[in-house]
């Protein structure tokens, strides 16, 4: 995405001439202050037409009348820089224009001389400019995206833009700002704005459902002790917005849980003295909309989302007065963004993280960490649950949307939650302020890419990233675009850790393991154990539901069982229901695998017996 902004510039001269400059300056961080003329009432009606092979065709149809008796315009001048164009054309009610084109470095100038004086109050020169722009749209990914530059003058009549988009390309993914209106033909849907919109932001859409970025990370754990011990990391989750999908991890974890925030925690045991390196491979699909899978957090999860931490100064006086002022997230978000500075030279410094008081205090020290605690703190202090969001954000241009984190992470923003839409929303207040006023809260865009979520704790989990090893060379993170697939399944199974036998008046005690192998986590699976022939008492109460089951992930019932009565306890079993997947284990009856024999025995001497001695009774009646 660019700084970008387009400048119309009059530079008057006296009696019947004028040269007429119109800079049209891309991905540039700083633009000259420029001012319009009182001379001529200017109108702009721009279209930019977007091929199917990425390039766009800008035409400029321009009208300058005159407001004055005794001047017109004799030449105009395009200034473009950071942007490649060719096929430039210009023509006029007359004919074709004369052109100069000079390029210098990555600056390309095109001078009009015009085939008309057009002379006399209100009287009006037209004109059209055409030319093919190659680079305003990429293809990244699975996503196209364009970006238009911001109108810098103000001084300009009116000013439309129009933007034509392939069907091919489908709908917007986001498209900033909102266009005052769509409509669509037999080939393309049609995008207008107006002159107020493009002062504020240029136009910065992308067109697509997802984006895909295959990951490779590289977790370094180091035991420097003299005893074993147990160890999670964070590995990338899913959340609202991405789904995740492992491809790999090596070694393979004991478990994987989800903590109250939403982490992945992978647990490994390390030996005294034991260095390993857990490798991470795997895609995520980053969405354009909020996903129906994943749930809610909880009440409890939310009332911790608005206490006061480390860094987030929740509770200081400076910070609620300043919250209960702002009071929506929107106004949090505008204030963040107004009020800091980012500190390019700060990042080359290993930088401290200050936290949200320290950074009101000196605003032109902040880098996306303070962008990020401040909106927390004022969020969390205006009722608002908000959180921190650690991760990848993948960008073209560092001066403009920077990453800025002392470790391998490269990047922070902060997420909120809505009440009404039930879900975190995303939003990148160091983004809008770099790049010069695109809008981050309406809608991030489908690059930002999760590691790991701290609320509940400013500072933990630790992200890839933080576990570094200076003896191995090389990155700890590597994301690039990538292709996905179909859609992977977990792959569910059920472990019967149980006696092989069971026995009548004693404790039968074992356990079922539920694990999911697959790549994918599943969620709000219902859980299920039904026996026969089998009494059981369970550390869980069932049925039960598991909202989140991600990849690798161990979910352990401790059971005790005993057999059910004499007739029904000969072939006891025990059956788990994984939502439609059935897993069934059959019991043995100590009593009746190991004593049948004497069992057997006893039933036929007790036989013997019962008629001995009814034939004994017998005879003694007899006699």
């Amino acid at each position: 995405m660019s700084r970008a902004k387009i400048f119309p510039k009059i530079v008057r001269v006296k009696k019947k001439f004028l040269f007429l400059i119109f800079f049209f300056l891309l991905f540039t961080r700083h633009t000259p202050s420029v001012f319009g003329s009182p001379e001529f009432e200017t109108n702009y009606n721009v279209n930019y037409e977007l091929l199917s092979s990425g390039k766009i065709i800008v035409v400029q149809e321009i009208s300058l009348t005159n407001k004055f008796s005794n001047i017109y315009a004799t030449q105009y001048s395009l200034v473009i820089k950071g942007a490649k164009i060719e096929n430039v054309q210009a023509s006029d009610e007359v004919g074709p224009l004369k052109l100069e084109i000079k390029e210098n470095n990555e600056e390309t100038t095109i001078i009009l001389s015009f085939n008309q004086q057009v002379v006399g109050t209100g009287k009006t020169l037209k004109f059209t400019l055409k030319y093919d722009a190659l680079d305003l749209a990429k293809k990244r990914g699975q996503i196209w995206e364009i970006n238009i530059p911001r109108l810098g003058e103000k001084e300009i009549d009116n000013y439309t833009l129009t933007l034509k988009v392939p069907k091919s390309f489908g709908m917007p993914a986001y498209i900033k700002p909102q266009p005052v209106a769509h409509q669509e033909n037999e080939n393309y849907n049609i995008f207008r704005f107006t002159k107020n919109q493009l002062l504020l932001s240029g136009v910065n859409a992308a067109f697509g459902v997802f984006q895909v970025f295959d990951f490779n990370l590289y977790y370094y754990l180091d035991n420097p002790n003299s005893s074993g011990g147990e160890i999670e990391i964070a590995l990338p989750p899913d959340t609202a917005f991405q789904k995740i999908n492992y491809q790999k991890i090596d070694p393979q974890p004991l478990n994987v849980r989800v903590d109250t925030n939403g982490n992945w925690l992978a647990k490994y045991f390390l030996n005294p003295k034991q260095k390993i390196i857990v490798n991470l491979q795997g895609k995520v699909k980053i969405f354009n909309q909020p996903q129906s899978f994943f749930p809610s957090p909880t009440p409890e999860n939310l009332k911790n989302n608005l206490l006061p931490k480390k860094y987030w100064e929740v509770d200081n006086p400076i910070i609620y007065q300043k919250a209960k002022e702002l009071k929506t997230p929107q106004a949090i978000y505008n204030f963040v963004v107004k009020t800091l500075n980012y500190n390019f030279k700060k990042i080359e410094e290993n930088p401290k993280r200050i936290g949200a008081l320290e950074s009101l205090n000196n605003p032109n020290n902040a880098i996306c960490t303070e962008f990020t605690d401040l909106f927390i703190a004022l969020a969390r202090a205006a009722g608002i649950p908000a959180r921190e969001i650690n991760g990848f954000a993948y960008t073209t241009n560092e001066k403009l949307k920077p990453l800025s984190l002392d470790t391998d992470i490269l990047h922070s923003w902060p997420e909120y939650y809505d009440s009404e839409k039930n879900f975190w929303i995303p939003v990148d207040p160091t983004w809008e302020k770099t790049t010069g006023g695109i809008d981050y809260f309406t809608k991030t865009d489908l690059n930002h890419f999760a590691f790991v979520i701290h609320g509940e704790s400013s500072e933990l989990p630790f992200p890839v990233g933080s576990y570094k090893n200076n003896e191995i060379q090389g990155k700890n993170i590597n994301v690039v675009f990538g292709e996905y697939g179909e859609d992977k399944s977990p792959d569910l199974k059920v472990n019967f850790n149980l006696p092989e036998k069971i026995y009548w008046g004693v404790k039968n005690k074992g356990k079922i393991v539920i694990k999911n192998y697959g790549p994918t986590a599943t969620y709000n699976l219902k859980v299920k154990i039904e026996s026969s022939g089998v009494d059981l008492k369970s550390s869980k109460s069932f049925p039960f539901e598991l909202a989140i089951f991600p990849p690798f992930g161990t979910e352990e019932i401790e059971l005790e069982l005993n057999p059910k009565g004499f007739k029904n306890s000969i072939n006891p079993s025990i059956e788990v229901s994984l939502d439609d997947l059935r897993f069934s284990h059959s019991l043995k009856n100590g009593i009746f695998q190991e004593n049948l024999f004497f069992l057997l025995l006893s039933s036929f001497l007790f036989l013997i017996l019962v008629i001995f001695l009814t034939k004994r009774l017998f005879y003694v009646r007899k006699e």
